[in-house]
């Protein structure tokens, strides 16, 4: 009798064996991801989150899957830049080796519908020049800004219901202080995240590049002829004295180049003024920072 319990045990265990290696259909619940599009700009309003399929697997490995948590599959779907409200449909073709890879030993796998389904819509926006008022910016002795800033991105775009956004005027920089400039350099500056106080609302960036341009300057002087604006040709006019000098900051790059500097008074002040003015300087290059110009006061003597 113990024999025979013994034989009969092996028995069905060899063809329980047997049986559970042979291969046979059997259904599996597979949940599905759509990704790939931009979640930032467009929302899902409804999408194929399940697909029933048949597998064709060996008992072992049903028995494998049965003990794992449900396979998930991601679905890819195209971003298209130009979307509109718009219905997805995306073969289930597509899916047949991502399907294969989620259910381990399955030789085939087979799907109840040709098709998934989700549609996307655009979210309304909106576009900002980030502010930077609370930066403030200090450069070492004789160093300055060389040329215009460039802030990349230059413009941060919100994504969001329409009520929201309508209730955010500006985004601002946090406040930072950048001290002892003396380089060209990027800067990262983090962007106050106000969108956080609506709901569903996404930014484009968190973040801006702020690149300076800066040289070392040196001060300059440069004797420059006073001109008299708006002069009665019939008049002859003297200045006490003719020629001002102006002192300006120059890159030390430009310091070779001779600045066209335009200095002058204005001959309807003279009367005003008992022929005492003050000399202005009216045009200069943008490659030079004016100081100072001197003297403070001219005289002048018109002589008919």
């Amino acid at each position: 009798m113990k024999h025979f319990l013994v034989i009969l045990v092996l028995t069905i265990l060899v063809w329980l064996g047997i049986s559970m290696s042979e291969e046979q259909q059997y259904p599996v619940h597979v949940r599905i991801e759509m990704t790939g599009y931009d979640t930032i700009r467009y929302a899902l309003l409804q999408a194929d989150t399940s697909l029933e399929v048949t597998a064709t697997l060996s008992g072992f490995d049903a028995l494998r899957l049965g003990l794992r948590s449900e396979p998930t599959v991601q679905c890819p779907v195209a971003n298209d830049t130009a979307l509109t409200d718009r219905h997805y449909s995306i073969p289930v073709s597509s899916l047949n080796h991502a399907l294969r890879n989620a259910i381990p030993g399955a030789t085939r796998v087979a799907a109840d519908r040709d098709s998934l389904h989700l549609i996307l819509s655009p979210r309304s926006h909106r576009s900002y020049r980030p502010r930077i008022d609370h930066v403030h910016f200090s450069f070492a002795e004789q160093y300055g800004l060389y040329g215009e800033p460039v802030m990349t991105p230059d413009s941060i775009t919100l994504y969001g219901p329409e009520e929201a956004l309508s209730r955010i005027d500006a985004l601002q920089a946090q406040p930072a202080e950048i001290c002892n400039i003396k380089n060209s350099d990027h800067f990262s500056l983090t962007i106050n995240p106000v969108w956080e106080q609506y709901p569903d609302i996404h930014p484009s960036a968190t973040a801006v590049d702020l690149y300076l341009p800066v040289e070392a300057y040196v001060e300059q002087e440069f004797k420059v002829p006073i001109q008299v604006i708006g002069a009665d040709t019939n008049a002859s006019l003297k200045l006490y004295p003719d020629q001002a000098t102006v002192r300006v900051w120059m890159a030390q790059r430009d310091i070779q180049n001779a600045p066209e500097l335009t200095v002058a008074v204005n001959y309807n002040d003279i009367l005003p003024n008992a022929g005492r003015l003050k000399p202005t300087l009216l045009s200069f290059p943008d490659y030079v920072r004016p100081r100072a110009v001197q003297p403070d006061i001219v005289q002048c003597v018109v002589i008919k």
